[in-house]
């Protein structure tokens, strides 16, 4: 979990995020965890992590793009065994309560 607190830092810090309302960081933690969701999916199926990557930042909305790196990077240094829990979930919890 303590990787889970760099990785919300991080990926909450590289976005332009200082005068973001609740609203916004709910909507953004929501996509983010989603970027976390969909790593971990591809991971599962042994996709390598420049192909993941790829993958993500083809369906992906610009303005989140610079947190792919960072999120699949996160996701890739995991257990295989760690990505059966609610990382996605713990993720959006943790980011959503962030406060700058």
């Amino acid at each position: 979990m303590r990787h889970l607190i760099a990785v919300a830092l991080i990926a909450t810090t590289a976005l332009p995020a200082l005068a973001e309302t609740r609203k916004q960081r709910e909507t953004r933690c929501a996509a983010q965890s989603e970027i976390v969701a969909q790593a971990i999916e591809m991971r599962q199926k042994r996709k390598s992590e420049a192909k993941t990557k790829e993958a993500i930042l083809e369906t992906l909305d610009a303005s989140l793009a610079p947190s792919v790196p960072i999120l699949v990077g996160y996701v890739y240094t995991l257990n295989r065994k760690d990505l059966k829990q609610d990382i996605p979930g713990a993720f959006k919890t943790q980011c959503s309560e962030f406060k700058q």
